[in-house]
């Protein structure tokens, strides 16, 4: 999952991959490490990455994130090119709000009808169904059982 995002005045390029097992390839502009992320209770996260653990904590409000890494703070809001792109990429096949995807109900190449269920997604103690928003053919699923994503992470898309 590629995204882009403001830091102040400074636009960073994030590259999220799912490894399974709660391990992550990160890559931040061009610099590239592996984390392991642990789900704790209240949207908190644990982050080892080289032997050294962090504890996260992410609020997401619109665009906006709250990030607390230890005890330093950060806001980044999405870049808004990147989110128009994001939308229209995906055809309104994001995470909807923080959340660890629980199934995955479809692959690239399947054919689906409007309204089938494509991932499953756990947030806020609930079970959300991210469905097709049209028929068509499945492009690409980058949703993986048990990865974390964050609100407006791309999960599938349909072929144009």
């Amino acid at each position: 999952m590629k995204s882009a995002w403001k830091d102040g005045e400074r636009s960073r390029s994030v590259q999220l991959d799912a490894l399974g097992g709660g391990k992550f390839r990160v890559r931040v502009d061009d610099a590239e490490f592996v984390v392991e992320a642990e789900a704790l209770e209240e949207g908190r996260l644990r982050l080892r990455s080289d032997g050294v653990e962090t504890l996260a904590e992410i609020t997401a409000a619109g665009a906006r994130r709250f990030v607390r890494l230890g005890t330093a703070d950060f806001v980044v809001e999405r870049d808004a090119a990147s989110r128009g792109r994001a939308g229209a990429q995906s055809h309104g096949m994001t995470a909807p709000m923080p959340g660890v995807v629980t199934r995955v109900l479809a692959k690239a190449g399947d054919e689906v009808t409007k309204g089938q269920p494509l991932v499953a997604l756990e947030a806020m103690k609930m079970e959300h169904l991210i469905r097709a928003p049209r028929d068509g053919r499945v492009k690409s699923v980058s949703a993986q059982p048990g990865a974390m994503v964050q609100s407006g992470a791309v999960l599938a898309e349909l072929e144009e």
